[in-house]
């Protein structure tokens, strides 16, 4: 087996995205990775930013992301399908149902370190990592994740507000 590296990863998710069965490629891909994590535990950096876009076209963003634990992320959308697998820690989705400006939370799914999760396009939702050690994951957006206007969702009064990444750190929490 040849040495991993977040190219061959790319290029692997590429692949699988262009398939007939795209998101279930994906899964599958993603399950293996995290099965057995070891080589990409070693090739992820400790340090730098906590979200990284890996790649991005009209038909995938693929992104690292790390989440701190103590910080809760703003309630967002996607409106794409996403596809998690999860190496280190465990990142928990809290999902919510939205009237208006009306936001209820409907429950919460976790990607756990060897677990893969999948969001539909319509899910809204925070993050936090659960216990006292970061999250390591890989996120798989079907679509051009940065390429298209979404929102944020304000806590207090479930406003919508355009998505920045100044928006993002504004609204994040500490729990």
């Amino acid at each position: 087996m040849s040495e991993f590296t977040f190219e061959t990863l790319v290029q692997d998710i590429c692949t699988h995205a262009a398939s007939e069965t795209p998101i279930a490629d994906i899964q599958d891909y993603l399950q293996n990775l995290v099965d057995a994590p070891d080589a990409l535990l070693a090739a992820t950096p400790q340090d730098g930013p906590d979200e990284t876009l890996l790649f991005e076209d009209d038909r995938v963003s693929i992104w690292h992301c790390r989440f701190q634990p103590g910080v809760m992320v703003p309630p967002h959308e996607h409106l794409m399908p996403v596809v998690i697998g999860a190496y280190a820690g465990c990142e928990t989705s809290i999902l919510f149902d939205r009237s208006g400006d009306d936001m209820t939370e409907r429950g919460r799914i976790s990607a756990r370190a060897g677990e893969v999760i999948a969001l539909d396009k319509d899910a809204v939702h925070a993050v936090i990592a659960e216990g006292t050690t970061p999250s390591e994951a890989i996120h798989v957006y079907m679509g051009p994740l940065t390429a298209i206007k979404r929102d944020l969702f304000d806590w207090d009064t479930g406003a919508a507000v355009p998505f920045t990444m100044e928006a993002f750190q504004e609204l994040s929490r500490e729990v």
